[in-house]
């Protein structure tokens, strides 16, 4: 359990941690502050009902005091709220602090700080009504008149615990403005990030890229600076190789050539066909290292290309090796790319297939807003342990399997074109036995 939260967290992007961290946060202090405020209010509102019960009660002792002694019983008959006794013994003293400490101050202001004992229970109300329809105290407060007489006066007291009216809305309404302002201080922040997520993407497309714009933060252009920095040295370090074994490819011309001329003096038609069979292959591996090598330093415009076409063209070449291709149905997408880049990709996952299999078939689908072209064939396929080294380049297989040939860079350059394509190269065994290579490209 642990693990998979840790992989769904992990999948958060930073936008979304830092938002759901700071939305938490923020109405977290909110709900605090809520219910601080409503606790206070509610204890503000106990208190008053509270003394004004209590100031009540002080009252009706202080008129029953002020009659004659033979009239009182008369006047505590008359008064049906607080309850009055007359002549009733004080019980043990019983009520909490903040209740006896309110009837000593209004005893004290009213009745000259007359003794006084009280008892607090709670229970339903009876006599005082309240719109909380809560629980309350029943208060009697015991004390003694001028002349000595005893009195027990009993009052209600409604408890309120929240009250939530006129809080609640506006706590919702700050709640969502609160959720606005933080989304919106968060794509504010996050934006130069975002644009130099999007540049280093752009960086590793190709070399001949647009360097990053130096803007934002001092922490973001101090990383724009560092990307730019890096993409200039490796930009001259390839140029550098590419010019390399373009002269190396250029100087070889000459000896292969000297040597194909010798080769055809030779008597022997088997010695003759093995040493241009070889002088063939070394062309070829020159020509495929400095095509690999070009490609990644080219970065061709893209524009509208017609797929249909695009693999017709990539068809008639594979089938004027003598080699039939089940090609699909017109399908009418057109994709984002550079045409002659995609066709020598095409062509490298045909030849791939005819080299190493048979019953080439092509088919194409559409994905959302990507369009595939699956190179299918029916030969021995890759082991999935080796699936991902084939991509690599100058990496072959194990010869005694029969996939290896060249020099290792043909699903190399297609991986290349792809990712220069905003696409990708996948490569998949099917069902029965053979390969399945899916090129995907971005529909135009």
């Amino acid at each position: 359990m642990l693990e998979r939260s840790q992989r769904a967290w992990a999948s958060v992007s930073l936008r979304a941690r830092l938002l759901l961290l700071l939305l938490a946060g923020l109405l977290s202090v909110q709900a605090a502050s809520l219910w601080w405020a409503l606790s206070d209010r509610a204890a503000t509102a106990r208190r008053a009902a509270l003394v004004q019960q209590v100031q009540r009660a002080a009252d009706v002792v202080a008129v029953i005091d002020a009659v004659p002694a033979a009239d009182r019983a008369a006047v505590a008959a008359a008064v049906p709220y607080p309850v009055v006794r007359l002549d009733a013994a004080s019980a043990p003293q019983a009520a909490p602090p903040e209740v006896l400490a309110v009837v000593r101050e209004v005893w004290g202001r009213r009745l000259s700080a007359r003794a006084v004992s009280v008892v607090a229970t709670r229970g339903p109300l009876q006599r005082v009504r309240d719109s909380s329809r809560t629980q309350g105290l029943r208060i009697t407060i015991a004390t003694s008149l001028r002349d000595g007489q005893q009195l027990q006066a009993e009052v209600e007291v409604a408890q309120p615990r929240f009250r939530t009216d006129g809080l609640l809305g506006p706590f919702l309404l700050l709640g969502v403005v609160t959720s606005l302002l933080v989304m919106l201080a968060m794509r504010w922040a996050l934006r130069p990030l975002e644009q130099l997520a999007r540049g280093a993407q752009a960086l590793g497309a190709g070399l001949e890229v647009t360097p990053l714009a130096l803007q934002g933060p001092p922490e973001v252009r101090g990383a724009a600076e560092v990307l730019n920095g890096l993409h200039q040295r490796l930009k001259e370090h390839v140029q550098g190789r590419v010019q390399a074994l373009a002269a190396i490819s250029h100087d070889l011309r000459t000896p292969i050539t000297r040597l194909r001329l010798r080769a055809e003096l030779l008597a022997d038609p088997a010695s003759r066909t093995s040493f241009g069979r070889d002088l063939r292959q070394l062309e070829e591996m020159v020509q495929g290292t400095l095509d690999y090598l070009r490609g990644i330093g080219e970065t061709p415009p893209l524009e509208s290309v017609d797929l249909d076409g695009l693999l017709a063209q990539a068809v008639e070449d594979i089938e004027a090796l003598g080699v039939e291709v089940r090609s699909p149905e017109p399908t009418g997408f057109v994709v984002r790319g550079h045409a002659p880049s995609l066709r020598r990709a095409l062509v490298n996952l045909l030849r791939n297939a005819v080299v190493h299999a048979s019953e080439l078939e092509l088919s194409v689908d559409l994905e959302g807003e990507r369009v595939r072209v699956h190179v299918m064939d029916r030969g021995p396929g890759i082991p999935e342990s080796e699936i991902a080294r084939v991509l690599q380049p100058f990496e072959q297989l194990d010869r005694s399997r029969g996939y290896s040939s060249g020099a290792g860079l043909g699903l190399s350059i297609t991986n290349e074109v792809a990712i220069r394509h905003g696409g990708r190269l996948l490569i998949s065994n099917r069902a029965g036995g053979g390969l399945c290579a899916t090129l995907e490209l971005i529909a135009a």
